[in-house]
């Protein structure tokens, strides 16, 4: 039985939620008339979505193809950015956050509830933006609030009034950065602020609720640098993404026409049990990626290894120090159909001590 939206013009199927006890559908491709759009949601079909040339980003509203102008400029802007994101430069980059995050996680209290987004995620964001961007701590502080209704737009790509409140936030936030790359200025800063943000609590929650798995990396930290593939899959941001066919297009047997708009189901790809064995369960040991969290082909996310980079740098030594996280309180989410995550996520943490654990890391 097909999952029902809460409005049919907005696509946010509740069974893509992290905290949703219902399973993930998973279906073949299908169009559907509410969001005048073609659906998919099975692993295959949205790799091949991300694969096939003929697609390309779309609003969430318009299936109009990109200006080849615009287009060009976009292509040389993402090949900057890549450059800019370079493996000495990210090297460079931890080096210098890694005593940011000890700071971080070393301020967290043991035994009392603290909550870890307000209190670990934002402070170690705040200084991943500054550091990236080039703006100063003080500045990043005062920006953040500024760059609030870029973040919010973004979770909810179909609410107008989010839409003109990002306008006005965005000409605010021009001329704040000097970083000569664009991508590393305002929307570096909103990324690596905010949606970074997002992409720790919703790791976090998802270890929370795992205890098994948060005490395996508390005994093996060799198992976080691959085990956040597991992380970006299981516990991913982005619920969907938007394309437009610039031509028609076969994929997998469904016949796209030029014109069509396509929705992409990320989480749901990512739960599909023919791609991802047990899907639905968080198996930090799992390894293989193949999660679409990050895009893939010539789309995938251009800061993909510095989000990896990020996600490891601050859960790396928060799952050291203490053992396990208990929730502590209900967590309360924000955001919307483009993604969602906690905006508290209270927690009372026990701090490790010297005795190990009878897991296993396999």
């Amino acid at each position: 039985m097909r999952a029902k939206r809460e409005n049919p013009a907005v696509p946010a199927w509740s069974d893509d939620e992290l905290d949703s006890p219902f399973p993930h559908e998973i279906e073949p491709a299908y169009f559907d008339e509410g969001l005048k759009a073609w659906v998919l949601s099975r692993h295959a079909d949205v790799l091949a979505a991300f694969r096939a040339p003929g697609l390309c980003p779309a609003s969430s509203k318009s299936a109009k193809p990109p200006d080849p102008v615009e287009e060009a400029q976009r292509l040389d802007m993402r090949e900057k950015t890549r450059n800019a994101l370079s493996p000495t430069q990210l090297r460079a980059w931890r080096e210098e956050l890694a005593p940011e995050a000890r700071r971080v996680v070393d301020r967290l209290p043991a035994g009392a509830p603290v909550d870890l987004v307000d209190q670990g995620a934002r402070p170690f964001c705040l200084a991943l933006a500054a550091i990236v961007t080039g703006a100063s701590r003080t500045d990043a502080e005062a920006l953040y609030e500024t760059a609030q209704p870029l973040s919010a737009a973004a979770a909810e790509p179909y609410d107008p009034t989010l839409r003109d409140s990002a306008k006005a936030a965005n000409a605010k936030l021009q001329g704040s950065f000097h970083s000569e790359y664009e991508t590393l200025r305002a929307p570096g800063f909103v990324a690596l602020a905010h949606t970074m943000q997002g992409i720790l609590a919703n790791a976090w929650f998802a270890l929370m609720q795992h205890p098994e798995e948060w005490a395996r990396l508390n005994q093996w930290p060799e198992l976080m640098e691959p085990g956040v593939e597991e992380l970006l899959r299981y516990a991913g941001l982005a619920r969907i993404v938007s394309r437009a066919a610039t031509e028609d297009v076969d994929l997998n047997g469904v016949c796209i026409r030029e014109g069509d708009r396509i929705i992409l189901r990320i989480i749901a790809a990512n739960h599909d049990s023919e791609r991802f064995p047990n899907a639905n369960q968080l198996n930090i040991a799992r390894g293989g990626g193949g999660h679409l969290t990050l895009g893939a082909g010539s789309h995938s996310c251009v800061a993909a290894n510095l989000i990896r980079m990020a996600t490891v740098a601050i859960t790396q030594p928060l799952v050291q120090r203490f053992a396990a996280a208990t929730p502590a309180r209900a967590v309360e989410w924000q955001g919307g159909s483009g993604f969602r995550y906690p905006k508290y996520l209270w927690a009372s943490l026990c701090e490790a001590s010297g005795s190990g654990n009878n897991l296993t890391p396999v």
